[in-house]
């Protein structure tokens, strides 16, 4: 898989500067600590953008919603299954709010089981027992693809 540079990174709507001079921001949201633990250090070997990287953590949908109220970022890394907010309200509530950040679901739940709003949501998928740098790192380079072609179709139906 080629190694992305920053002037390569998609551009995901008007003023949005997802690489904050260069440092790329990570929101992690998961209600397990101990998975968040192991999705950073995954995260920081899968990472296919040259330049630093910042992770963040949520420990659960609310907390990751308010932080993106406030901070811009380069991609959400979600836990499908959290009590209150759950994966799928967190990203209906990104798309409601306009922000078609990259997301990446990194769950134990069945891919099989959540297949149509993964589709539905473009978003990709990496189950947690299987969850390592390579497949993490496919899984960030398509989400990140994903937005940048949503975005497309969108310029294409205003034009």
């Amino acid at each position: 898989m080629k190694e992305l540079e920053f002037d390569e990174l998609p551009d995901f709507g008007p003023g949005r500067d997802l690489t904050h001079g260069h440092a790329a921001r990570v929101l992690v949201v998961d209600d397990d600590e101990s998975d968040r633990y192991l999705t950073i250090w995954n995260l920081g070997k899968a990472w296919p953008v040259g330049g630093d990287l910042t992770a963040e953590c949520a420990a659960d949908g609310a907390e990751a919603l308010e932080r993106m109220r406030h901070h811009r970022y380069t991609l959400v890394v979600l836990d499908w299954n959290m009590p209150e907010k759950d994966g799928l309200s967190v990203l209906q509530a990104m798309r409601d709010e306009g922000w078609d950040i990259p997301v990446v679901v990194v769950s134990g739940q069945r891919r099989e089981a959540i297949a149509n709003h993964l589709q539905t949501m473009a978003v990709t998928y990496v189950n947690k027992n299987e969850l390592n740098p390579f497949r993490f790192r496919n899984a960030i380079t398509a989400s990140m693809q994903l937005q940048e072609q949503e975005h497309e179709v969108a310029a294409g139906l205003n034009t």
